[in-house]
C-alpha cells in the first residue's frame, strides 16, 4: 500500500497530465469509483453530498451525479457559491439534471432524512483549524445517524500529519484517490478515517512519486532478517546483553529476555538487580542472569556500570530500561553506558525517562534506538504527552532530529523515524494494550539489531512482527481482545517472524 502526502498526490496528477491524462479524465475516475464503492457498502437510499471547493469537491460533485444515475435520491450542499474548471462542469451537468441543491439552513433536515452523507467539504491539502462556518456542517455531518463516506482525508483532518486542531469528520469509511493519504493511518487523524480504502483513478505508474512515508507490510520486509548460516554458533546468532528490572519488578526483563530468545538471539545475558537475580535466574533457563550493585530500594546504581561495560563486550547489541526505576542513580548509569558502550543500544521505559534534561543522547554517536510511548517522549522533549498524542509525526521526527537517533513511537500507529525516513506500521489492535507488550517489543527489535540489522529496519520490522504475533493471538484463540495478556505473544513470535523470513 502506498501513503501519500496532499504534495506527492499533487505531484503524481500534475505527472499524469503531463503524459497527456486530463486532468478532469482523473477526477471523473476518482468520482466513478468512489460512487461504486459507496453503492457496495451502503444500501443507501437518500443520500447527501457535502461539497467544498477545489478538487475534492469536484469529485464529490461527480460522486453525486453517479449516485443520481444509479437511482439513488441526492441532494447537494454547495458550500461555495461558484465553480470553475472541472467541478464547475460536474455542477452544471448536476443542474442539468434537476438533482436537488440545498442550502445551509436545510442541512440538519436533510441529515436527518439522508442514509448517506457523503463528506467532500475539506481535501487532503488542508492544515490547521477549521474555520465557523465548515466547524457547524463537520458538527452537523457528525450529529447525524446517517453513516459518512469521506473523499479523500475526513474534513478537518491535516492529510499530511494526521492532526486535528478543531473540528473534524467521524467517518465510517475513506476512499482516497490513487493512495492512501497519511492523514488517514496516523493517530488522530487515524481514528477518524474508519476504513481506509484506495481506489484506481487512472494514474500510471510512470506518474508516481516516491512517497516519503513507508507502510509496513510483510512485503517490504521479506528478506530483510538475517538469516543464520553455517558455520554457526550462539555468538554468529546474535548476543544480546539486557540491563533492565529491579527488586520490585522482575518481570519486565523476563518479558524482553524472551521476547530476544523467540525472535532467534542466540544468546542473552541479564543485568538485574542482584537480590531479584536469584529469583529471575529460576525463570530464565536459557539466559545468563547476572546481579549488579543496587540501592536500599532495590534499583540498580551507577556503581553496575563496571560489570555492565564488562558484559557488553560480549554482546552485540543492548537493550536498556524497562523495570529499572527513575531517579538520579539511573540516569547516572543510562548516561554512562550511552558514553562508554559502542554496540547499538535501545532505550525503552524508565531508560527513556531518565534521559530528560541531559544531552547524553544527543551526544552518542553509535546506533540508538529509543521506544517511547507519548508520556515517555513528552518527558523527553519537555512537551508533555498530550502535545505528543495531537502531533505524533512531528513529535518522533522532532525527537529523531534533535537526539539524533532511531525513534520508534509506540501506538496503534507505530511509528519509526531515523532521518528523513518514516514509517508505519500495518499490524497489531487493541489487544496490545496491555502491560508488559511493550517490554516484548523491545527483546524483538533487540535481537534484530544484535543479528547485524542497522537500527531503522530492526525497528519497523520489530514493531511488524510484534504486531502480527497479537493479530496472530487473536485469530487462534478466538478470545476478547482484552484478555491478552504480554506473554501471550511470546509463543507466536516465531510464527509471526516466519510469515517474513
Amino acid at each position: 500500500m502506498k501513503l501519500y502526502t496532499a504534495e506527492e498526490m499533487s505531484r503524481a496528477d500534475q505527472g499524469a497530465q503531463r503524459l497527456g491524462i486530463p486532468g478532469g479524465f482523473l477526477m471523473e475516475r476518482a468520482g466513478a469509483e468512489m460512487a461504486r464503492l459507496a453503492l457496495e457498502a451502503f444500501a443507501a437510499r437518500r443520500t447527501l453530498v457535502v461539497a467544498g471547493g477545489g478538487h475534492n469537491g469536484g469529485d464529490g460533485l461527480v460522486i453525486a451525479r453517479e449516485l443520481h444515475r444509479a437511482g439513488v435520491e441526492v441532494f447537494v450542499l454547495a458550500t461555495i457559491d461558484e465553480y470553475a474548471g472541472d467541478p464547475g462542469t460536474s455542477f452544471e451537468i448536476l443542474r442539468n439534471l434537476g438533482v436537488k441543491f440545498i442550502g445551509s439552513d436545510e442541512l440538519v433536515a436533510e441529515l436527518g432524512k439522508a442514509d448517506l452523507v457523503v463528506d467532500a467539504l475539506l481535501g487532503t491539502g488542508f492544515s490547521g483549524k477549521v474555520r465557523e462556518k465548515e466547524a457547524r456542517v463537520i458538527e452537523g455531518m457528525n450529529d447525524s445517524v446517517a453513516p459518512i463516506l469521506a473523499v479523500d482525508i475526513p474534513s478537518g483532518v491535516d492529510g499530511a500529519t494526521g492532526e486535528v486542531q478543531g473540528a473534524a469528520v467521524r467517518a465510517d469509511i475513506t476512499v482516497c484517490a490513487h493512495a492512501v493519504k497519511v492523514g488517514c493511518v496516523i493517530s488522530p487523524g487515524r481514528e477518524r478515517a474508519g476504513e481506509v480504502v484506495a481506489v484506481d483513478i487512472g494514474i500510471p505508474p510512470e506518474a508516481d512519486v516516491d512517497p516519503s512515508l513507508v507502510w509496513t507490510e510483510a512485503d517490504s520486509l521479506r528478506g530483510r532478517i538475517p538469516r543464520t548460516s553455517e558455520p554457526a554458533h550462539k555468538y554468529s546468532a546474535g548476543a544480546l546483553l539486557v540491563v533492565a528490572g529491579s527488586r520490585s519488578t522482575t518481570g519486565a526483563p523476563q518479558m524482553v529476555v524472551r521476547g530476544a530468545e523467540r525472535t532467534g538471539c542466540g544468546i542473552v545475558f541479564l543485568a538485574t538487580s542482584e537480590t531479584s537475580a536469584p529469583t529471575v535466574d529460576l525463570e530464565l533457563t536459557e539466559a545468563l542472569v547476572h546481579g549488579v550493585p543496587e540501592d536500599g530500594e532495590g534499583y540498580m546504581t551507577a556503581a553496575a556500570l563496571e560489570r555492565i561495560r564488562q558484559l557488553s563486550e560480549r554482546a552485540s547489541a543492548l537493550v536498556v530500561g524497562p523495570g529499572m526505576g527513575t531517579g538520579e542513580e539511573g540516569r547516572r548509569l543510562v548516561e554512562e553506558i550511552l558514553r562508554e558502550v559502542e554496540s547499538p543500544v535501545i532505550l525503552d521505559a524508565d531508560a527513556i525517562t531518565n534521559l530528560a534534561g541531559t544531552d547524553a543522547l544527543a551526544s552518542r554517536s553509535a546506533p540508538t534506538v529509543i521506544t517511547p510511548h507519548a508520556g515517555e517522549l513528552g518527558r523527553l522533549l519537555g512537551s508533555g504527552a498530550k502535545e505528543v498524542s495531537a502531533r505524533r509525526l512531528r513529535s518522533a521526527r522532532s525527537a529523531a532530529e534533535e537526539y539524533g537517533c532511531c525513534v520508534l513511537l509506540k501506538g496503534s500507529d507505530t511509528l519509526v523515524v531515523e532521518g528523513e525516513r518514516v514509517a508505519v506500521n500495518s499490524t497489531g489492535n487493541v489487544a496490545l494494550a496491555t502491560a508488559g507488550t511493550g517490554d516484548v517489543l523491545s527483546g524483538v527489535i533487540g535481537a534484530l539489531l544484535s543479528r547485524g540489522m542497522e537500527p531503522y529496519e530492526a525497528a519497523r520490522a520489530g514493531a511488524w512482527v510484534h504486531g502480527r504475533a497479537a493479530e496472530l493471538w487473536l485469530e487462534e484463540s478466538s478470545w476478547p481482545a482484552e484478555t491478552m495478556i504480554a506473554t501471550d505473544l511470546l509463543a507466536l513470535l516465531p510464527a509471526a517472524l516466519a510469515e517474513i523470513l
